[in-house]
């Protein structure tokens, strides 16, 4: 995934960069914003929030906070497992409240790139999308096939769920290419599809 969208990534501009990793952490953050705030009590409309300033600093919009202080409020939202030793009560429970963390994590990422150059954080954005699908469907693959079965990249790369965020990714890209700006946040942030996993959260 980081791979096929690494170089493309580099051919836009600051700020469309930042557009593109808010919408990538926007999604995985929409995706188990419900999982965060049962498993962690985590303000859910700070982040709200935050995402809201984070779209208008990037149009140049925002007068009241600046990106510093935006990245101050997202890493306060990272919770530490170590005080919710509770998830680890099964397996599943663990890997949602851990994809939950990441999510606030990806948050973070996405934030902090706008006070610097967003690539590398973009990027970051990327693969802790890709190692949050990578432990999801590893674990259904696990339940499917035994505990002890290790899936395989190339099983994993070829998941529905994988493959429409692959897509999702692309597809944004093309469309900041293109010059799409004024709905691009409401087309290219979408809820994950978690039921193709076969479980309902």
């Amino acid at each position: 995934m980081t791979e096929q969208l690494e170089e493309q990534l580099e051919s836009l501009s600051p700020n469309d960069i930042s557009r593109f990793s808010l919408a990538a952490a926007e999604t995985l953050w929409l995706t188990f914003k419900k999982i965060y705030e049962k498993e962690f009590g985590g303000n859910v409309a700070q982040t709200d929030v935050i995402f809201d300033k984070a779209w208008l600093l990037v149009a140049g919009q925002l007068k009241d906070t600046t990106a510093e202080e935006l990245d101050t409020m997202a890493q306060d939202q990272i919770p530490n497992l170590d005080n919710h030793m509770e998830i680890f009560e099964s397996v599943w429970r663990s890997t949602l409240a851990s994809s939950a963390q990441n999510a606030a994590t990806a948050v973070w990422m996405a934030v902090s790139g706008l006070a610097e150059d967003p690539i590398d954080t973009s990027l970051e954005v990327i693969d802790i999308i890709r190692n949050t699908l990578d432990i999801l469907i590893s674990t259904q693959l696990s339940e499917e096939k035994g505990n002890d079965y290790m899936a395989e990249e190339e099983e994993i790369e070829s998941h529905a769920l994988y493959q429409d965020e692959l897509q999702r990714q692309i597809e944004a890209v093309r469309a900041l290419k293109s010059g799409k700006i004024a709905t691009f946040r409401q087309e290219y942030v979408q809820l994950m599809q978690l039921n193709e996993l076969g479980i309902d959260t």
